[in-house]
């Protein structure tokens, strides 16, 4: 008596051991704004470009090589740059890339509680409240560049150590490579759009958001 089989090798019962998905994180500078790249090993084809923590995160297959990474973190900025989002679930990610600048640029020498955007930022960009560390602002910065929002964002971590614009604050505020070119972007939109808004500062005291 004889026995036959088709249709490929005989199970044993194994089961084939998953593939390891091996992923790395790097951020760079691009154009002055920080671009996280994402490498998966799953990922093989597709590119993908989205907010995540307040930076814009580009999730790459793994080894596509490093100019080629720089050149699509650069196509997705601008393509996503102006999706910034606001709300609630932003003003966390608001917080988290607050506290990263002030960990980068700052030394650590300052932690807001709260960073939010704001609608009712009607004459200035930006403002925040030493006594409680909390930073709102103008939610018509959210469309502009990363950089620029930065530079909004570390002139005002600066104020929960210097309330005024004194030497020491500038000098600490200047340690972001890009600080006088932001205060200048946003000198140049109030001058062309008459709003007459400032750059930003520090407030005593709060009025509630209502």
């Amino acid at each position: 008596m004889t026995s036959s089989w088709t249709g490929g090798p005989p199970r044993t019962g194994r089961r084939r051991a998953p593939v390891r998905t091996v992923r790395e994180t790097e951020d760079l500078q691009v154009d002055g704004t920080t671009v996280r790249i994402v490498r998966s090993s799953r990922r093989t084809r597709t590119i993908s470009a989205a907010w995540r923590d307040g930076v814009i995160q580009v999730s790459v297959p793994m080894g596509l090589g490093p100019d080629a990474e720089r050149d699509w973190a650069r196509k997705m900025l601008a393509k996503v740059a102006s999706r910034r989002p606001t709300g609630a679930g932003a003003d966390t990610e608001l917080l988290a890339r607050a506290r990263e600048l002030a960990a980068r640029w700052l030394g650590g020498e300052v932690d807001p509680r709260e960073v939010v955007w704001s609608t009712r930022q009607q004459r200035r960009w930006g403002s925040c409240t030493p006594s409680t560390g909390r930073i709102r602002i103008s939610s018509e910065v959210a469309a502009m560049p990363g950089w620029v929002v930065d530079g909004v964002l570390v002139h005002e971590l600066v104020h929960l150590k210097h309330a005024d614009h004194s030497a020491a604050f500038h000098a600490m505020a200047n340690r972001y490579p890009r600080q006088l070119e932001a205060m200048a972007f946003l000198n140049g939109v109030s001058h062309a759009t008459g709003r007459g808004m400032s750059g930003t500062d520090s407030e005593p005291d709060e009025a509630p958001e209502g």
